[in-house]
């Protein structure tokens, strides 16, 4: 197995890194929204079975805001994971945006190693 000094000149620049913050966005929007909600309905029915607690209806915006803010920081992070010296370093931890099979070491010694192309592209 050969080493592969991984370094900026070794990792592809990440495409669309803002498309990475809307599409992180949507995905934790569409999973959390309905889950929340179906679980605070759930919550709230047991309690007013059992209790005489009234929830308001103000605590499902409250709710449903924290989960947005939630997504929208899902979303930054997803954003600055696809920063080059931020991608490099997860690379090195095995999870970078290039597979470890794209990264294949240069042709003479002391030369940078280059990134293999892909394929399909």
């Amino acid at each position: 197995m050969t080493h592969v000094a991984i370094t900026t000149a070794t990792v592809p620049d990440i495409w669309y890194k803002t498309q990475r913050l809307i599409r992180t966005i949507i995905a934790a929007l569409v999973v959390l929204v309905p889950l929340a909600n179906t679980l605070a309905l759930v919550v709230v029915g047991y309690l007013q079975s059992q209790t005489d607690l009234v929830v308001p209806p103000w605590a499902f915006v409250v709710l449903n805001g924290v989960i947005a803010v939630t997504a929208f920081i899902m979303g930054l992070v997803a954003r600055i994971m696809a920063i080059p010296a931020v991608n490099v370093w997860l690379t090195k931890l095995g999870a970078g945006s290039v597979p470890a099979q794209a990264l294949v070491p240069g042709d003479a010694p002391g030369k940078s190693p280059k990134v293999a192309r892909d394929p399909t592209v």
